[in-house]
C-alpha cells in the first residue's frame, strides 16, 4: 500500500512541475504566493487568489470558493482556473472569488497535524480578512469549499464541520481513507454521525472519483441517507481526446485520472461548475 501510495505520489510531483511551467494565463486577476499574517496566530497564512473578470470591490459581495491542495501540496490553481473560466464563458457559473491555501502538505486541513492550524488559520483569520478587503460574502448559502485528493478529504470534513459557513462541498478523487464510522480510519469524519439530520438539510454534496476508490465511504453515505452527487471519470480511455490532462503526457495509451486538472475538465467539470452555481442562491434576497 505505502509503495502504491508513493508512486501515485511521485506522479502527481511531477505532473505538477510540468505544470508550473506552462504560463499561468486567465481572464480575471491571478495572484499566486500572497501573504497575511494571521492575527489570532501570528502565523504567515500563503495563498494565491483569483478575483472574476470585470471585479470591483463596489459590485460586491461576490461568492467565494476555497479550493484546498493535495497531500502533495502543489498549487494547481492553474488548471482549475482555466476550467471555472471555460464553465464561466459557457454561462454554466456566474463571478466568483476563488482562493487557495498553500503549504498544508499532509495535515488532512486539521488543526495540529504536521504543526499546522490550516482551519485556524483559513477559516478565523483568512476568510475575515478577505471579506473586508475584497467584498467576499459571509454568507453561507454563496461559499463552497472543494478540493483534491487530501484536499477532498478536507473538504468533505470542512462542509460537514462548518456548516455555518458552507452550504457545498465538492470532493475530487477523496481516497479510501476517509469513513464516518471507523473512528480508526486515516480520515474519521465523526460529523457525519453526529450532525446527520443538519447535514441532510443544510450541504450540497458532490463526489467526482476518478482513480481512488471511494466505495466505502459513498456506502457510509448511503446508510446515513445523506444525499449526493457522485460522477464516475470513463474508465475507457478512449473517452479523452488526445489532449486531455486524464491521459499520461509520456505515454498517451495510458489514463491518468488523480490530478485536479483532469477532475475539473470535460463535461465533468462544466457539471461540477454548474453543481456549485445552483447550490449559490444568487437570487434569493440575502
Amino acid at each position: 500500500m505505502l509503495k502504491i501510495t508513493l508512486i501515485i505520489l511521485s506522479i502527481f510531483f511531477n505532473y505538477t512541475l510540468q505544470a508550473q511551467r506552462e504560463a499561468d494565463v486567465h481572464e480575471g486577476n491571478y495572484q499566486k504566493n500572497l501573504t497575511f499574517k494571521g492575527p489570532l496566530t501570528g502565523d504567515d497564512i500563503i495563498y494565491t487568489l483569483y478575483l472574476p473578470p470585470g471585479y470591483h470591490k463596489e459590485k460586491g459581495p461576490y461568492p467565494l470558493a476555497v479550493f484546498l491542495h493535495g497531500a502533495g501540496g502543489g498549487n494547481s490553481s492553474s488548471q482549475v482556473l482555466q476550467s471555472y473560466e471555460a464553465a464561466r464563458k459557457a454561462g454554466k457559473i456566474g463571478d466568483l472569488v476563488v482562493i487557495f491555501p498553500e503549504k498544508y502538505g499532509g495535515t488532512v486541513w486539521r488543526d495540529g497535524a504536521k504543526g499546522k492550524r490550516p482551519e485556524t488559520n483559513i477559516l478565523k483569520e483568512l476568510l475575515p480578512y478577505l471579506e473586508k478587503q475584497y467584498a467576499v460574502t459571509g454568507d453561507r448559502r454563496q461559499r463552497t469549499v472543494m478540493g483534491f485528493s487530501m484536499g477532498a478529504a478536507g473538504s468533505i470534513y470542512w462542509g460537514a464541520k462548518y456548516l455555518n459557513l458552507f452550504s457545498t462541498a465538492v470532493a475530487l478523487d477523496a481516497g479510501g481513507g476517509t469513513s464516518f464510522s471507523e473512528p480508526k480510519a486515516r480520515n474519521y469524519v465523526p460529523e457525519y454521525g453526529k450532525k446527520t439530520e443538519a447535514i441532510r438539510k443544510s450541504l450540497k454534496l458532490r463526489l467526482v472519483q476518478g482513480a481512488l476508490n471511494t466505495r466505502k465511504f459513498r456506502e457510509s453515505l448511503n446508510t446515513l441517507k445523506i444525499p449526493y452527487d457522485y460522477v464516475q471519470l470513463p474508465r475507457d480511455i478512449s473517452a479523452y481526446p488526445a489532449e486531455s490532462s486524464c491521459l499520461n503526457k509520456k505515454d498517451s495509451t495510458k489514463k491518468f485520472l488523480h490530478n485536479p486538472a483532469c477532475m475539473t475538465e470535460g463535461k465533468w467539470g462544466e457539471q461540477t461548475w454548474s453543481f456549485i452555481e445552483k447550490g449559490m442562491h444568487r437570487k434569493e434576497k440575502q
